[in-house]
């Protein structure tokens, strides 16, 4: 099985450096915070439903996407948690990390959970998520003249959540259940099979249209504190090659932390001039051989030179 590992979504990397540079006694760090968390428990039930694909005896000559991203005609963003496809069928999951007791109000298009202290809670339908995408789908095989059923299904992570009244026209069952539902599907289209050149096209094509997005926040961002940030919270002054910070910690960590920072929050791209404001760094020429010290790549001449921040410039 050919198998696209899932990676951190980039929502999680953004609010992450967001996190640290909103001042703590702003009416928004706290609202982050909370969708930081909401974040960071989906990705770990997607987590948990990928190590069960892992336990799984499936066709070897399947494609497994995680964290598929795409776009349709008019550049809308469709974010896939699994896609899977096979010479037989594809399907694509939804999947949700959700606890407590859930139900689907479908004349609304309203994806409710009550906790078990009682509160209510909204979510995005999944089930108006999963169509959308599989509609995408569908529409891709269509262009290419070929013919393979396209299913669709939310996969629910939290083994203790009960499900309540939800719509019959799409699947949704508990994690466990994966195995059973893909079992089902091999052996009702067992007797077909897309050829191996047209099932070749269709795996070239969708990897070809893999294009991940970032994260643009849909609130209005509040003032971010710039320069390196020491464990302790504080801001850490530069000093011959290091950033020293009045706790007493002395590291060059939090430069990499600032530059990744910097890159996911303002741009991949940093002149000597925003370096040294970002950082609070006196001297143009300190600034300078701070950047040729790091080997970045550059372009422009030497009067406005920039540096491309690495991806992997740090990781947490």
């Amino acid at each position: 099985m050919h198998t696209m590992e899932r990676v951190i979504p980039s929502k999680i990397i953004v609010l992450e450096a967001m996190k640290r540079r909103v001042d703590v006694s702003h009416s928004k760090h706290e609202y982050v915070a909370s969708l930081l968390r909401r974040a960071e428990i989906g990705y770990r039930g997607e987590l948990k439903v990928d190590r069960l694909w892992n336990e799984m005896t499936v066709p070897t000559d399947a494609f497994l996407l995680h964290s598929y991203e795409t776009r349709n005609d008019i550049g809308n963003l469709h974010q896939m948690d699994t896609l899977f496809v096979c010479p037989h069928f594809i399907y694509v999951l939804e999947i949700k990390n959700v606890s407590g007791y859930i139900w689907y109000e479908e004349e609304k298009h309203q994806f409710l959970r009550e906790k078990l202290n009682g509160e209510v809670e909204s979510f995005q339908s999944p089930f108006d998520q999963v169509q959308r995408h599989s509609e995408l789908i569908e529409r891709i095989v269509e262009r290419l003249g070929l013919s393979l059923p396209v299913h669709r299904a939310v996969v629910i992570a939290e083994s203790s959540t009960v499900i309540g009244p939800v719509p019959n026209e799409i699947p949704i069952f508990h994690a466990i259940g994966l195995r059973a539902e893909v079992k089902k599907l091999l052996l009702k289209y067992s007797n077909f099979s897309l050829s191996g050149a047209h099932y070749e096209l269709l795996g070239n094509q969708l990897l070809s249209l893999h294009r991940p997005g970032t994260y643009v926040p849909k609130f209005e961002v509040p003032p971010l504190r710039k320069g390196a940030i020491c464990e302790c919270g504080r801001g850490m002054k530069y000093n011959f090659g290091k950033f020293l910070c009045n706790c007493g910690k002395k590291s060059k960590e939090p430069l990499y932390q600032g530059l990744h920072d910097y890159r996911v929050l303002f741009n991949e791209w940093i002149t000597n001039r925003q370096l040294r404001e970002f950082f609070f760094i006196e001297g143009q020429q300190t600034a300078s051989k701070l950047l040729q010290r790091m080997n970045f790549r550059t372009r422009g001449t030497t009067k406005n030179r920039s540096y491309l921040i690495p991806e992997e410039i740090w990781r947490k």
